[in-house]
């Protein structure tokens, strides 16, 4: 599965989380920025900015992202989708916001997570 294979709710969940993500270090750096183009890329420019727009009208808040996001039910939807986030959320530091809500994440949809070591 890729990214242009989610269906809406589950786009809507992972672009939820790269806001909440980029948000939370106040600056989006430059790796941010790369990690956030290849989501861009694989959804296409267009329908990126259609979703994102419709993510930040609907999740006012962290409360109203977590509640949709424990509706995301596709197991292997929900870890690419936590593998994205991940991916953006380790391109810089890691905020206590960022890593909370992931920690959540992966709790709540039973996934194991486990870093793989850059030497193997």
């Amino acid at each position: 599965m890729e990214l242009r294979d989610l269906d809406h709710d589950e786009q809507l969940a992972l672009l939820g989380l790269v806001q909440f993500i980029g948000e939370s270090n106040h600056q989006v750096t430059e790796e941010e920025s790369e990690s956030i183009a290849e989501i861009v890329k694989a959804l296409g420019a267009a329908h990126y900015r259609k979703v994102a727009g419709e993510a930040d009208d609907r999740f006012a808040d962290e409360a109203a992202l977590r509640e949709f996001l424990k509706g995301v039910g596709r197991p292997e939807a929900r870890e690419l989708i936590y593998g994205a986030a991940l991916e953006v959320a380790l391109s810089d530091t890691m905020a206590q916001g960022e890593s909370e809500l992931l920690e959540w994440l992966a709790n709540t949809w039973d996934i194991e997570v486990s870093v793989a070591d850059e030497a193997d």
